[in-house]
C-alpha cells in the first residue's frame, strides 16, 4: 500500500501565533503535502502580533514538508503579488490551483476558484473558468478519470450545511453544493466560516456520499486544521483504497472512504 497524508489549514489571517503553531503541527504529524487554504495573507483586525506578508512567505516556505498547495480565499488580492515576489527568492515551487488538478504520486487533489474578493493577482497567467464549473470539472474527469473525486479543497463551504452561516458574508456557496451533488467526490475540506462549525459542534456532514469538512478557526488558541490520510493500491493516480480525515484539535476521526453501510 503506498500511504499519503495531507494536512489543510485555513484562514490564518497573518496570526503570529497561528502561524508558530502550524509550524509545530507540520513537526508533529510529517504530511506528504501542506494545504494554505486560503485568507492567510489578510490581516485578521484582531489584536494579536502579526506575521508581514514577506514573513508568511518565509515561514511557509520553511515548512518541513515536502509540497505546499495554494488555494485562494476572498483575501488573496494585491497582497499575493508581494508574497510571491517574496516566495520566488527562498527557491521553492509555488503551486496554486484555480480550477486545477494536481497529483502527489497517487493522490489527486482539486483546489477550487474562491467566488469573492477580487483574483486578478492569484489568477494572473491562468486562463479565465467558466461561469459553470460542472464543466471544468467534466474537462478534468474526461482528462484524468475517477482519480478527481478524491479530494476537493474550497475556501468556501458548500451550503445547506452546518458547516457555514446561512444569509451572512460567509454564508455557503450553492454553486459548490451542486457541483458536489453531480460529481460526488469523496471529501471536500472548506473553511471561510471561523465560527459556526464551532457553534454547532460540528465540523463534518454529509451530502449524499461525500463528506464534507470545515474546520473553523478561532483567533486564539491552538490552530484548526485537518489531517487527510489515504492509502492507495499503487502509485498511479487513482481513487484511495481508504481515506480518514482527523480534525484537530478535538483529534476526533472519521472513515470517509468505503463509505460506512
Amino acid at each position: 500500500m503506498i500511504r499519503k497524508s495531507i494536512l489543510t489549514v485555513s484562514d490564518l489571517h497573518r496570526n503570529a501565533a497561528l502561524y508558530g503553531l502550524l509550524s509545530d503541527a507540520i513537526s508533529i504529524h510529517h504530511p506528504d503535502v501542506t494545504v494554505m487554504l486560503g485568507d492567510f495573507l489578510d490581516f485578521s483586525g484582531a489584536a494579536v502580533p502579526q506575521k508581514t506578508t514577506q514573513e508568511c512567505a518565509l515561514l511557509i516556505a520553511g515548512l518541513d514538508v515536502a509540497e505546499i498547495v495554494f488555494v485562494r480565499g476572498n483575501h488573496e488580492d494585491a497582497d499575493w503579488w508581494n508574497f510571491q515576489d517574496a516566495w520566488k527568492k527562498t527557491g521553492r515551487k509555488l503551486t496554486k490551483l484555480h480550477g486545477e488538478a494536481e497529483m502527489f504520486g497517487p493522490a489527486t487533489v482539486i483546489g477550487f476558484p474562491c467566488l469573492m474578493g477580487d483574483e486578478a493577482a492569484f489568477v494572473w497567467d491562468r486562463p479565465p473558468l467558466p461561469g459553470n464549473p460542472g464543466s471544468w470539472l467534466s474537462h478534468l474527469l474526461e482528462k484524468h478519470g475517477a482519480c478527481i473525486r478524491s479530494l476537493w479543497l474550497m475556501h468556501e463551504p458548500p451550503s445547506g450545511t452546518p458547516l457555514s452561516q446561512a444569509n451572512s458574508p460567509v454564508s455557503g456557496n450553492r454553486i459548490w453544493r451542486t457541483a458536489i451533488e453531480r460529481f460526488m467526490p469523496i471529501l471536500t475540506v472548506s473553511g471561510h466560516d471561523h465560527q459556526t462549525p464551532i457553534r454547532y459542534r460540528t465540523w463534518h456532514h454529509r451530502i449524499g456520499s461525500t463528506t464534507c469538512v470545515n474546520v473553523g478557526q478561532t483567533e486564539c488558541g491552538p490552530p484548526r486544521y485537518c489531517l487527510v490520510e489515504s492509502e492507495f493500491a499503487s502509485n498511479v493516480p487513482s481513487l484511495p483504497v481508504n481515506m480518514t480525515v482527523t480534525a484537530y484539535p478535538k483529534n476526533e476521526t472519521v472513515v470517509v472512504y468505503p463509505p460506512l453501510k
